[in-house]
This record gives structure tokens, sequence and C-alpha cells, in this order.
């Protein structure tokens, strides 16, 4: 099996995978500005942002979205044709809005999944580890979309790999460091409850963790960013699979948060070597609500 024939394989999964996470995305998008509109409650500046957020998430994911189905298109259509053609678009201006889509969405997801690490452990000198993987992050992105923009610059090329390797390495870092406080925390605190509690109700149900850590984008990521490094045809369904993700992780958590399930900052003001003084009726609240989050 030649090379050309592999990559034109992948590339061909990368757009089915890119499809079905966007189809995905969407429903998921459509049902977070539901809860958000439909509630009944006074708006609120944290329930604006959300839907602020998540309308600009949106937006910046269907950019994405249809210019790398006008990138499919000329690669298996018009490329069909004359192979001229896709060569000639390595470095237009579709390539440079495909690529800041992607590096976007990317620096949307780190930021919202460094909030809700915020939100988990408040002024915590634990969150300076993912805040600077998160500047680093912007900074080699910004790199990264200067050297897409040159003239000339094509997929592959040592100065896109040199930005982009440390760019999805710091991103990762941020997400895994991330989802490892936020996931830590929440499981630790509720056993807490739970022990004190004695009412013989289980922990945090993982898919609640996982949603809540949005731990389905650090899990991707990190498969991605070797086959990225390498230069490997496999990664361009994973690539395409992470642009989705890096939408779906933090609107699921915003799903939840819309839903009134999600942690809030009440709870993680509660430390936990004050649980054991509540008095009986708090901690029973304290129990109930977090049961909400499953």
């Amino acid at each position: 099996m030649s090379s050309a024939l592999t990559a034109a394989r992948m590339s061909y999964a990368a757009a089915i995978v890119g499809c079905v996470g966007y189809g995905i995305y969407v429903v998921l998008a459509y049902q977070c500005i539901r809860r958000l509109i439909g509630r009944t409650q006074t708006w609120t500046t944290s329930r604006v942002a959300l839907l602020t957020y998540t309308s600009l998430l949106f937006a910046v994911q269907t950019i994405y979205f249809v210019a790398a189905c006008k990138w499919s298109e000329i690669e298996f259509v018009e490329t069909a044709v004359d192979p001229a053609v896709f060569a000639s678009q390595q470095s237009s201006m579709l390539s440079v809005l495909k690529g800041t889509g992607y590096t976007i969405n990317i620096w949307f997801a780190d930021a919202f999944i460094l909030y809700r690490a915020y939100i988990v452990w408040g002024r915590h000198y634990a969150l300076l580890a993912p805040l600077a993987t998160y500047i680093g992050a912007l900074a080699t992105g910004i790199g990264l979309l200067v050297e897409i923009s040159k003239p000339g610059a094509a997929f592959g090329q040592t100065a896109l790999i040199n930005f982009g390797t440390p760019f999805l390495s710091l991103s990762v870092t941020t997400n895994v460091l991330s989802t490892i406080l936020i996931a830590g925390r929440l499981t630790h605190h509720r056993r807490a409850i739970h022990r004190i509690h004695q009412n013989g109700q289980g922990h945090s149900t993982v898919s609640a963790i996982f949603a809540e850590s949005a731990a389905l984008y650090a899990i991707v990521a990190l498969v991605y960013i070797p086959l990225f490094a390498r230069n490997l045809t496999l990664q361009y369904p994973f690539s395409a699979l992470m642009g989705a993700v890096t939408s779906i992780a933090p609107t699921l958590i915003i799903l939840r948060m819309a839903g009134g399930t999600a942690v809030t900052r009440e709870w993680s003001d509660i430390p936990l070597n004050a649980l054991a003084d509540f008095p009986s009726s708090q901690r029973e609240s304290h129990a109930a609500s977090m049961d909400k989050s499953q």
C-alpha cells in the first residue's frame, strides 16, 4: 500500500470524523442555548457570560467546520481533475482560516476548563501550574498562526511542527493538570461528605466526574500529540476528532451548568476539614446538592 493512498484514506476518515463530531456538537450546543434562554430566572451576569461563550464557541467551530469541508472538497474533488490545485491551497486564505479556527477553539476550550478548575479550587496556588502552561499555549499558538499565514507554508513543514508541537503539548498539559485537579477534588470532597453523612450513598458517578473535568479532551489530545509530532498520517482523523472535542468538552460542562447540576463556587468554598463541624441539617443539604451532580 503506497503512502499516498494511506494518506488519502486517513484524510477521508478525518472528513467523516469531523462531520460526525460537528453533528454531535451542534446537538449539544442547541440544548445549551435552549436551556440558557428558556430558564425563567432573572438574567444574571454568569448566565449572560455562558450564553455569550456558547455563541462564540459555536460561531468559531462552525467557521472551522465550513473551512474544513471546503478543504475536503478541494482535496477529493478538484484535485482529481487538477493535482496542482491542492498544492496551491496549502498556504491560501482557506488554510489560514481553517488553522485559525482550530487554534482559537483550543484557546477557548483551555480557558473554560481552567475556569472550571478555578471554580472547584478557588484561589489556590495549585492553579498556577495550569495557568502558566495556558499562557505558554497562547504564545506558541500565536507563533503557529504566524507561520501558517506565511507564503509557501504547507502542512508538515518543520516550522509548523516546531510551533505546533509545543502549542499542543502546552494545551494538553493545561488540560491534564486541570483535569487531575478537578477530578481529584470532586472525588475527595464527595467521599468526605458521604463518610461523614453516612447515608450509604455512593460516590460521584464516573460520568459526572468525566464531564466536569473535561477528561474527554485530555484523552484525545494525549493520543494526538505524538502522532502530530512524528507527522504520521494517522494524525488526520485524530486531528478532526480533537477539533470537535475542543467544543464538545466545554459544552458538556455548560449543559450541566445550565441544568443546575454542575459544581458551583459555594461548593468549592467549603473546606474539607470543616465538614465535620457542619450541623447535621447543613451536611444533609450539602450532600443532597452533590447528589444532583450525578
